[in-house]
């Protein structure tokens, strides 16, 4: 196994110069959301803060899934975004069952009714706008299908309103008397739905501070719901050995029993509360009218838990990146073509995005191949979608400088010429933004390529000439020798 929980992945952070300790004190409000920001714009290593006011022997970790580094760690390959997306697709197509287990450290201390209390645990507010303070924003929400008994693993966030008591924004606001879409699958919204029709409660867990890959698969899409090949199945093929999984106190619920927190409790027919306002991933405030309320019932959790927590905006502790890897991937037969595609975390947030491709494009003939492919790449949550913007350079452009690709656009792009609005898309219904579009979008192609351009100029053929750049042998060879020269 690559790591068999938080606190066994935070020692590999550590050990590989990973992971910084901040020990100078810290506030829950505003502070730490905004010392990760700015860490994360930097590309900053992942954080343990050590000295939280009010808060001291407990720690809160954050920014650990924000880099290439960070996620193959935890995958236990090479720090290379293609071999992590083989990686997931493996596990998706293999999974491993989990085992059951009679108890786990998530279960050291336990706290019933009136003895659990959210407020033990440091939860920050993490942006200025933020309606409170959330427990929940790398947490896995546990439910059951009411029908079949399968269990999804599910990533949303959670705000504080009381002590025993919290909001959950499970993909949009719920009128009481709304019925789940077919289309909808099984999440935890159709559980309770489906539970809420049928005039029962809804059985809920929220386990935190779970391992990276557990972390992860709690947002990804997994193609099956039961026990064997959900995300715990998948998870655990990412581990190479079966996830350990554990019953709740208070219900019949399975949680990942190296978990730091389990939080249980139950969510009532026909109950309501505004939840937020929450900084989104959108880079936009978002506020739920209409979200679940979970009456917490229990809490267990380890000796001197550890909290993880992530700060959500364009740029998060959530592996974005592999927008890149999972687009490259989908070309099929343009792939013969490209040499590297990349998504800026930033161009990724929310239905719409950006992508630059760099390929061997000999004509424009090429270029509508490698825009048909990206047109046509099927689609996978958090792996791979189409962007709204579509930039096509030449093989030699650093697609990561946004100097070159930016002189590129700037050179050769005649807007009349290399500009093509595609068809409208239809957005997710959850998208902020999506009424501002009239719930449709459209695409762009902006061919940014030299190669296969040119025609006749008074009677001339006309190219355009070599660009003057650094041969990438020789810059291999100077980076190589940057500390001889004496420079930083």
């Amino acid at each position: 196994m690559r790591c068999r929980d938080l606190r066994g992945y935070l020692r590999l952070l550590d050990e590989r110069g990973l992971l910084k300790r901040i020990r100078a004190p810290v506030d829950l409000r505003y502070e730490i959301g905004a010392i990760c920001a700015r860490s994360l714009d930097r590309k900053g290593p992942g954080l343990l803060f050590e000295n939280i006011r009010g808060y001291e022997g407990r720690p809160l970790a954050a920014n650990l899934l924000s880099r290439t580094e960070q996620l193959a760690l935890a995958f236990g390959v090479e720090p290379d975004d293609l071999k992590v997306y083989r990686a997931i697709q493996e596990g998706k197509s293999r999974p491993v069952p989990p085992v059951v287990v009679e108890t786990g450290p998530c279960q050291e201390e336990v706290h019933m009714g009136e003895e659990a209390d959210v407020y033990e645990f440091p939860s920050p507010w993490w942006h200025e706008g933020d309606g409170g303070q959330y427990i929940a924003t790398t947490g896995g929400v546990v439910t059951a299908d009411p029908r079949t008994g399968a269990m999804n693993l599910g990533m949303y966030r959670a705000m504080i309103k009381d002590r025993r008591t919290l909001t959950v924004e499970i993909k949009g606001s719920h009128p009481v008397g709304e019925t789940p879409a077919a289309r909808d699958g099984d999440r935890g919204h159709t559980h309770i739905l489906e539970n809420e029709a049928g005039g029962r409660e809804t059985r809920v867990a929220i386990a935190l501070g779970m391992d990276p890959l557990l972390t992860y698969v709690a947002g990804q899409a997994v193609p099956s719901n039961t026990l064997e090949g959900g995300e715990y199945g998948v998870a655990g093929a990412w581990h190479g050995a079966p996830v350990e999984i554990v019953k709740c106190r208070t219900s019949d619920l399975l949680v990942p029993a190296r978990a730091e927190t389990i939080i249980e409790g139950v969510i009532y027919p026909g109950e309501r509360m505004q939840e937020g306002p929450h900084g989104e991933s959108q880079g936009f405030y978002n506020v739920c009218d209409e979200a679940f309320v979970i009456h917490v019932t229990c809490i267990t959790h380890r000796k001197n838990p550890v909290s993880y927590g992530l700060i959500c905006r364009p740029r998060e502790d959530y592996p974005k990146f592999m927008f890149s890897a999972g687009l490259q991937a989908r070309l099929g037969e343009a792939s013969r073509l490209v040499r590297e595609v990349y998504v800026p975390d930033a161009a990724a947030a929310g239905h719409g995005m950006m992508a630059v491709v760099a390929a061997r494009v000999r004509s424009r003939e090429d270029v509508e191949t490698v825009a048909r492919a990206v047109a046509e790449a099927p689609e996978e949550p958090l792996i791979c979608k189409r962007p709204r913007w579509l930039i096509v350079v030449d093989e030699d452009c650093d697609v990561r400088d946004w100097d070159d690709v930016m002189w590129r656009i700037g050179t050769a792009v005649m807007p009349h010429r290399d500009l093509k609005v595609g068809p409208r898309i239809q957005p997710s219904r959850h998208e902020p933004l999506a009424p501002m579009y009239g719930y449709k979008t459209s695409t762009v192609v902006i061919d940014a390529t030299f190669a296969g351009k040119g025609g006749k100029v008074e009677g001339r053929e006309v190219r355009f000439p070599p660009i003057n750049k650094v041969s990438k042998e020789l810059q291999a060879k100077i980076e190589s020798r940057w500390e001889e020269y004496g420079l930083d």
